[in-house]
């Protein structure tokens, strides 16, 4: 037995040391497979970067540039708004209207009870009594229906605007309401605003009538009701709006949408460096102009940006493993 273990113990030891002697034999070829592979006096290869494009490969991609456009804008506010349904202040414009008629009569009525009174004819006291209490009952409903007119629609709509809105409303025109962050303010008496349904690409002119008299209450902000002639637009739908805003008209730089990319929540312009290798820069967009956008900071006037191939650019660099820090 004690033969027996002793020889199993020298077979490991041998095992081991020839095992050892193999892999230091193979751990030493290693380099020198590497030192053959490369040649003498060659260097790595560099690995290639996406964003050097020269002419003739942005053309085969399909890559444009412009310069971005100068444009002399006013100031402007954004306000989103919602299509106001009607049926309400058309229900009071009515209330106050029959009230006026009723009081009109009734004034008319004492007014000829006293006159007959005073001259002995066939009226009494009580029935003069009784015209100027009808007189008065239809004085305090004229009263109570302005009143609530005043509070819920303003001066503008219940002194002005009522008899132009129901005629507008009866050929398919569109009461709306618009709302402003808090903080943003209008020009002073601004008289137009442009509206368009979320999503959607026409723009509205509207006609501003005048300011609401109760704040929207989760905004808190400005808030107008402006009238949209001539356009059907459904009760209830969203808008989005600009107004103009105070001060002078200033320069802009615009590029086309396309040229905007956006990558975890920043927006990001092409533009074409030395050395035909582009460049991202971080950017902030501003207000659309026509196909365009006004864009702040990033970009000079005599940039060459990328305004067809901006996404396939961000593609190849993310791919590549370049990918636009926040910075």
């Amino acid at each position: 037995m004690n033969k027996l273990a002793v020889g199993i113990i020298a077979g490991l030891v041998v095992g081991a040391g020839a095992t050892w002697v193999a892999l230091h034999h193979a751990g030493a070829a290693e380099p020198a497979k590497a030192e053959a592979a490369a040649a003498p006096g060659e260097k790595p290869k560099e690995k290639e970067n996406p964003l050097h494009l020269n002419a003739a490969k942005r053309a085969a991609v399909g890559i444009v540039l412009a310069k971005p456009a100068g444009v002399t804008l006013a100031p402007e506010v954004n306000a989103f708004g919602r299509v106001l349904d009607p049926a309400p202040f058309v229900a009071l414009v009515a209330e106050l209207e029959s009230a006026k008629t009723s009081l009109l009569a009734s004034q008319k009525a004492a007014e000829r009870a006293k006159e007959l009174f005073k001259a002995g004819a066939n009226a009494s006291a009580q029935s003069v009594e009784l015209a100027e209490a009808v007189a008065t009952r239809d004085r305090v409903a004229v009263l109570s229906a302005r009143s609530r007119l005043l509070a819920g629609w303003g001066r503008s709509l219940a002194d002005t605007g009522a008899e132009k809105i129901i005629a507008g409303l009866e050929a398919g025109a569109a009461l709306v309401r618009l709302d402003l962050l808090p903080g943003d303010v209008p020009a002073a008496d601004v008289k137009k605003a442009s509206v368009a349904l979320l999503g959607g690409t026409e723009v509205i002119e509207a006609e501003i009538l005048g300011a609401a008299p109760v704040a929207d209450p989760q905004l808190q902000g400005a808030s107008f009701f402006v009238f949209v002639g001539g356009r059907a637009l459904p009760s209830g739908a969203a808008l989005r709006a600009t107004l103009a805003g105070p001060g002078e008209a200033a320069g802009v730089l615009v590029v086309p949408r396309s040229a905007v990319v956006y990558h975890q929540g920043s927006a990001w312009v092409f533009v074409l460096g030395e050395e035909d290798t582009f460049e991202r820069k971080l950017v902030t967009p501003g207000r659309s102009v026509g196909d365009g956008v006004v864009i702040a900071g990033g970009v000079e006037a005599g940039d060459q940006v990328v305004t067809t191939g901006a996404a396939q650019l961000l593609s190849a660099e993310l791919q590549a493993g370049g990918a636009p820090s926040e910075g």
